[in-house]
């Protein structure tokens, strides 16, 4: 086999590669269609999942082109299953649509020939190419761009709207490119000819090297992954914030800068755009200058500031990126062992960046959630305390020599508060500004660019009328009022990213005036009534058949007492089922058909939880996906 530094393509062939890889959707639509028809009565995932095991199971020949092939088909399939099951949904919350509408067409569910005619497969005449630069760049192989049409048309045919459709299909390559990582990784031996083959750092990296870049592929597709049971994701609303630092005024230049005096004496605020000034930070690779927080209040925004950060950075391909929500260390432990035991979680293969290695590579390390370690009282406040400081000692040993490692950390103002102390260099500490700042407020800021004047909902808004189909161009009429004087509550909730977005989900309902009520918890409730009618009241969950609205909102209240006597945010199976027993409410454990452990895990993955790792005794835990929830359903039990 032939190589050289441009690699081989094979749609001119060389050596043993004598074959144009061709890539048969009308196959490959017909095995979804299959799959999506079957899952009509529960059992979707398994019946895609299978697709992909019998492709698993494909005999491979001594042709590269046909191994370059499948390595292209699994990883697409894989991408696709990924999709469909995050928006399973969607897919189904009309448990009939599917067959009115193939019916509405002429056409049999149970034919899938018949469906897949109705595609536009010319695009798969094309030819695919392999060379380096599908290793180096493979989120832009043609072949993606040519399967969105199809694609598109497809989910369209099975209930989504066209933005819903578009949502989804836009979010394939980071999805592709995150399956790819894995198959190169998992099954090594199946594309040795391609390794033997290509000379590039994708193809002839270690096992360390792999598992960084499956890592990288993986915090890209998590900025791509859902927002609770939309079909958009956070990269395609995500409006890029804005922050303050407090500046030193001349008689302090002298002196050592203690944020928390500059704060109480209101020194000045200056504004910035928060992703030139990080990026800023990290450029200027000063060894003294390695740590930075992002403090802000709950759904301020600095969790999805820091996802899109390390998703961007993992992208360039740069510098290292490694992610860690605080609430999954174990703090107990020496940090460096903490952060191991936690990367072992995510791959072992990973390499700890504070561990001290020669020859290092330059590194971000972004710990998300600082409050999360000081909401379970004064011993957990003593150890965010230990933290930070464990934190400033491990930067200034392994920067002894050069910049090689850089900490971001983000937490809640009181949280931040708290260490303040210990962040004394200026513009150490950047405060998220909210979408809008009202105009009587501006005067509290230096904004020498006037980066205020402009209301970021508009810009929310119009990017969430693209993507949901609802075509707003900005903020809605009906909910604008007196703003300026910043006296309305609703201003100041959307003001919130978060709360602005449970604004939207809830005006969009249309069932509340927001004209009129404006109040918080009735925007939690009429999401409550929201979420039951679209996954549960539907009947589709074999899990919950038959189960009440009053009944279903227990359970979640049950679910967040739970999560409260444990660590406040996450819980698990066995502790729900405890805390029901124990509570007097063992009846609610019947509900389910299929049994307490299986209904238990569907309702935790179909409201506002997400997997959150695995506990001491080894059983799953979950998470809220926002707190806020948490909260909002503990004070109402």
């Amino acid at each position: 086999m032939n190589s050289n530094r441009h690699g081989l393509n094979v749609t001119r062939p060389v050596s043993v590669l004598n074959k144009s890889i061709k890539f048969s959707f009308k196959d490959f639509f017909k095995s979804m269609t299959k799959a999506v028809v079957k899952g009509a009565t529960g059992n979707f995932v398994q019946a895609l999942g299978d697709v992909i095991d019998a492709l698993a199971s494909v005999s491979l020949t001594d042709d590269c082109g046909e191994v370059a092939w499948l390595l292209i088909q699994r990883s697409l399939l894989q991408a696709v299953h990924d999709l469909l099951k995050e928006n399973e949904a969607i897919l189904y919350r009309d448990p009939t649509n599917q067959m009115v509408r193939l019916s509405q067409m002429g056409l049999s569910p149970d034919d899938p020939d018949a469906i897949t005619s109705r595609l536009d497969l010319s695009l798969e005449q094309g030819e695919i190419a392999i060379d380096e630069n599908f290793f180096l760049r493979p989120r832009t192989l043609p072949v993606l761009e040519r399967f969105k049409t199809p694609f598109k048309q497809w989910l369209e045919m099975f209930g989504l709207n066209e933005a819903e459709a578009t949502s989804v299909v836009n979010r394939l390559p980071s999805y592709f490119v995150h399956a790819l990582n894995e198959q190169w990784r998992t099954r090594a031996e199946d594309y040795k000819c391609l390794k033997e083959a290509f000379d590039t750092p994708f193809t002839k990296a270690g096992a360390s090297e792999q598992a960084w870049q499956s890592y990288a592929a993986l915090l890209q597709k998590q900025v791509d992954e859902p927002m609770f049971v939309e079909a958009f994701s956070l990269r395609q609303v995500y409006v890029p914030l804005r922050a303050y630092f407090f500046e030193r005024g001349a008689a302090e230049r002298d002196v050592r800068f203690d944020p928390r005096a500059a704060e109480a004496n209101d020194s000045k605020r200056i504004v910035v755009e928060l992703k030139k000034e990080v990026d800023a930070w990290l450029a200027a690779n000063d060894a003294k200058d390695a740590v930075r927080i992002i403090s802000g209040g709950p759904g301020s925004g600095k969790s999805s500031f820091t996802k899109m950060l390390a998703a961007r950075l993992a992208e360039a391909n740069g510098r290292r990126v490694l992610f860690v929500p605080l609430h999954l260390l174990e703090l107990s432990d020496d940090l460096e062992e903490a952060v191991g035991k936690f990367m072992r979680y995510v791959d072992p293969a990973l390499t700890n960046p504070l561990a001290p290695e020669e020859n290092a590579e330059p590194f971000l390390v972004i710990f998300d959630g600082l409050d999360e370690l000081a909401m379970q009282g004064r011993v957990a406040a003593e150890l965010a305390q230990q933290f930070v400081r464990e934190v400033r000692e491990k930067i200034d040993r392994l920067n002894y020599r050069g910049s090689r490692l850089k900490v971001l950390i983000s937490g809640r103002e009181l949280a931040v508060q708290s260490n303040a102390s210990d962040f004394k260099r200026p513009k150490q500490i950047l405060h998220v500004l909210p979408y809008f700042v009202p105009g009587d407020s501006r005067k509290e800021y230096m904004d020498a660019r006037n980066l205020l004047e402009q209301d970021q909902r508009q810009q929310w808004w119009s990017n969430y009328g693209r993507v949901s189909g609802r075509n707003y161009e900005g903020l809605p009429e009906e909910l604008c009022r007196d703003e300026d004087s910043g006296n309305d509550e609703l201003s100041e909730i959307t003001a919130q990213p978060l709360l602005n977005y449970l604004v939207a989900l809830s005006f969009t309902r249309g069932e509340v005036n927001l004209a009129e009520e404006s109040n918080l918890n009735v925007i939690y409730r009429d999401l409550l009534k929201a979420v039951f009618e679209r996954g549960w009241g539907g009947g589709h969950n074999p899990a919950l058949q038959g189960v009440s609205e009053e009944k279903f909102v227990r359970w979640l209240e049950e679910i967040a007492v739970a999560a409260w006597h444990g660590d406040g945010r996450t819980t698990t199976v066995e502790e729900i089922k405890g805390h029901v027993e124990s509570g007097g409410a063992a009846s609610l454990l019947n509900l389910f058909e299929e049994g307490a452990d299986k209904g238990i895990t569907r309702l935790l993955m179909a409201f506002y939880f997400r997997r959150a790792g695995v506990s001491e005794s080894g059983d799953k835990t979950f998470e809220f996906t926002h707190t806020s929830f948490g909260e909002y359903l503990t004070t109402k039990s």
